[in-house]
């Protein structure tokens, strides 16, 4: 990245991402735009107003129709989008599945949600943020 040739009126992006659990398997759904095979955890936009427990909570939902609790911090993930050109920040949370059955919204993003080991979540050709969160969770589970 070339910091003199990135727009600086545009402001950097603050998201959620959660890993929500479930018998020891975590929620993975696949990108729904054409043409992609790239997978991730459910997550978004922090929208002003709320907390980013309520955030990662709405995101869940609005994603995959899966209802989570017990939220707990994992890590922080900034990062650049060459492609749209703004930085990001990341907040990975892990949460405990309460209740909901998967479901695809096709506006949010993404589709085929499934339930996965961690382990094999991970051969998976995910998203570096999503990544990041499910290798720092398992570490931080030994």
């Amino acid at each position: 990245m070339n910091v003199n040739t990135v727009d600086k009126s545009l402001s950097p992006k603050v998201g959620v991402q959660v890993l929500v659990i479930k018998d020891n398997l975590i929620l993975i759904g696949k990108d729904n735009k054409k043409g992609t095979d790239i997978f991730g955890v459910p997550g978004g936009k922090w929208e002003n107003g709320e907390t980013l427990i309520e955030a990662a909570k709405r995101e869940v939902f609005e994603e995959s129709g899966i209802v989570c609790d017990q939220l707990q911090f994992v890590n922080i993930y900034d990062f650049f989008r060459e492609d749209k050109g703004v930085s990001y920040v990341s907040i990975g949370y892990t949460a405990r599945y309460v209740s909901g059955d998967n479901k695809d919204n096709l506006e949010e993003g993404r589709v085929a949600w499934q339930w996965l080991i961690p382990q094999v979540a991970l051969k998976l050709n995910l998203y570096p943020a999503g990544k990041i969160l499910i290798e720092t969770y398992l570490n931080q589970k030994i």
